[in-house]
């Protein structure tokens, strides 16, 4: 016999959010499963209008708009800011999102996010780094910002390549788009300045596990709404646990084969 979903309601939504921490004029960058929930009332538009309602106008909603997926390993590719959609990479809640009016959209080929708020320009980055100085994820961390995962685990967390990125770990590398164009939501065409800093060939991010650690150190708030397990969390919060493992073990964010590969080709 199936198990039926619980249905879930706007008012279930906002409770939940606020369980965790989630307060009118906080800045939240938001990763998501709608199927995670069970069966959510009028779908995606009901988990974004919690979102913003708890943070309310003085609150700023990001989310992620990434096409790694389409752009990552390619030459001369051109980047549609208003219209490259985000369903198969990061889910329909951050899709229906960057429709939405009044929603920006920043410019980095692979990592760019949509923003809702007052300090959306402000978390829009520079278009150069993914995780780096100038990025989004840089702006965030500077914003105090917190990071809100919906039935959905650390296995999705990309702000742990900030850590990576700002420790320049040794099994990743730059990669720029010299040759790629964007197209700005008013129609003009710009030469793509986004680098991305990607792992060789062979090496693989172990995230997980970064979980237990996390509430090991007491820096999540969880609860569930429906089916999905809730984990807010300050992103300075992630970077600076994340940095002191690293400082210890530069290889600490990869899984355990990795880790072995990255000692014999450092000689340690």
């Amino acid at each position: 016999m199936m198990k039926s979903k619980p249905y879930v309601t706007k008012n279930d939504l906002k409770k939940g959010l606020r369980k965790v921490g989630l307060r009118e004029g906080d800045i939240v960058f938001v990763h998501s499963s709608l199927s995670s929930f069970g069966y959510v009332e009028n779908g995606a538009d009901t988990v974004i209008d919690a979102l913003l309602e708890t943070v309310g106008s003085s609150g700023t909603v990001v989310m992620p708009a990434f096409t790694w997926t389409l752009y990552h390993d390619k030459v001369g590719v051109v980047f549609d800011v208003a219209n490259t959609p985000v369903k198969n990479e990061v889910g329909l809640i951050p899709e229906v999102f960057r429709k939405r009016k009044g929603v920006m959209r920043s410019i980095h080929i692979c990592h760019s996010v949509t923003a809702m708020g007052p300090h959306a320009k402000d978390v829009m980055g520079d278009g150069v780094r993914s995780f780096g100085e100038g990025s989004t994820f840089h702006q965030l961390y500077k914003l105090d910002s917190w990071y809100l995962l919906l039935g959905v685990d650390f296995s999705v967390c990309t702000a742990l390549h900030m850590v990576e990125e700002f420790m320049q770990v040794p099994y990743r590398y730059y990669r720029d788009f010299r040759h790629s164009k964007v197209i700005l939501p008013d129609g003009r065409i710009i030469p793509c300045k986004s680098v991305e800093f990607l792992r060789k060939k062979g090496y693989y991010n172990d995230f997980v596990k970064m979980g237990a650690i996390f509430d090991q150190a007491g820096i999540l708030r969880t609860t569930f709404i429906g089916n999905a397990k809730i984990i807010n969390v300050k992103i300075r919060d992630i970077f600076d646990v994340t940095k002191r493992y690293m400082e210890k073990d530069i290889g600490f964010l990869l899984t355990p084969e990795s880790r072995r590969r990255l000692k014999q080709e450092m000689n340690i």
